[in-house]
């Protein structure tokens, strides 16, 4: 396989991410620091073990009742809910990305274009995490993916 045609050609190496002991606090200033929306977390020696993004930080503040509303658009003022209280703030400030984190969905470095693709299609990912060895290595956008797919194709000569 040509190395183009592989994630680790088009990845970011260059990676925020945090411990599964870090804060939400911790883990929201890395996310505002850096201007990414998506956190791999790894052990010490670097082994992806989870994933968590800035709107999972931030659903954390949300109100319950947003959740159970298919609508919103009727609510126009939250009143009181516009305020974060001490409780809510403290609450969270006791949490760690542990508390929040899921599955995530990774490729090896190693993955060819298509398949990145494809999976974050599937899967409705923005971001792609890259592992070598279940090591994190890399990240890559949608747009990065897409970008390096189509230039691929704008690139290669048509056949008559």
């Amino acid at each position: 396989m040509d190395e183009k045609s592989m994630i680790r050609y088009w990845m970011k190496t260059e990676v925020v991410s945090v411990e599964l002991n870090t804060t939400i606090r911790d883990a929201a200033s890395r996310l505002v620091e850096r201007k990414v929306g998506t956190l791999p977390i790894v052990k010490r020696d670097g082994t992806l073990v989870g994933v968590t993004s800035i709107s999972e930080i931030i659903n954390v503040f949300l109100p319950d009742f947003v959740n159970l509303l298919s609508d919103i658009s009727f609510v126009i003022d939250f009143g009181k809910l516009d305020e974060l209280s001490p409780y809510d703030l403290e609450e969270a400030g006791n949490m760690t990305v542990n508390d929040i984190m899921h599955k995530p969905v990774a490729v090896e470095e190693s993955s060819s274009l298509m398949r990145c693709l494809s999976i974050m299609h599937q899967q409705g990912l923005r971001d792609l995490l890259v592992v070598k060895d279940n090591k994190l290595v890399g990240i890559a956008s949608e747009v990065d993916i897409s970008c390096a797919f189509l230039t691929g194709w704008i690139n290669s000569p048509c056949e008559d």
